[in-house]
């Protein structure tokens, strides 16, 4: 398995202003990087248990039924596809609101949890784009656990630039939010195409 791609892959999707970032940015900018690190923690231990809900579905269909599991592989890389072909035509807006809500480290932490454990496409993107990656000889070995560690990694990575970056990435996401799009949408369409062909 190939972990520097996996990084190369995940970081610049993980970048995108999504749910998850745009609150980091937000709690952030409100209350400043130290006091949004609880909410930053929720919002990781959301994304490493559904990564690895993800994981051991997709590596349970690998043991039992390897032909659904290319299905869903196939699938997985037709809607990576899909996605950066909508990214690319779209004209993203970034909304950003300051962070209005409870303050209290439990608050935040669990506010971080739920919207980051039930964001759905989280769940499809992770199903669809960590397969590949799995050890087809050992899907729940040393490489599935290595797997979520640098999936977290990336996510915390991500999350403290947006919460660290405040006013001023605001401000290059407002500017170059066009380029990013191109650049990871033409991403997605590689990943795909990848996927479909490995």
């Amino acid at each position: 398995m190939n972990y520097l791609l996996f990084v190369v892959t995940f970081f610049p999707i993980s970048f995108m202003p999504g749910i998850n970032m745009t609150l980091a940015l937000s709690v952030g900018m409100s209350i400043g990087y130290m006091r949004a690190i609880p909410m930053i923690l929720g919002q990781l231990v959301g994304v490493v248990l559904v990564s690895f809900l993800c994981i051991l579905g997709a590596a349970t269909l690998l043991i039992r039924y390897e032909f659904v599991f290319e299905m869903i592989r196939i699938c997985g890389a037709i809607y990576i596809i899909y996605l950066g072909i909508m990214l690319f035509f779209s004209r993203g807006k970034l909304s950003v609101k300051s962070y209005k809500g409870d303050m209290n480290k439990r608050t935040l932490f669990t506010q971080g949890l739920i919207i980051s454990f039930s964001n759905p496409k989280a769940w499809i993107f992770f199903a669809a784009i960590l397969p590949p990656f799995l050890d087809k000889q050992d899907p729940f070995g040393t490489g599935m656990c290595l797997l979520v560690f640098l999936l977290a990694l990336v996510e915390f990575t991500c999350l403290s630039i947006y919460s660290l970056g405040g006013a001023a990435l605001k401000r290059i996401l407002f500017n170059h939010l066009r380029m990013l799009e191109i650049f990871t949408a033409s991403l997605m369409c590689f990943i795909g195409i990848w996927m479909i062909l490995s």
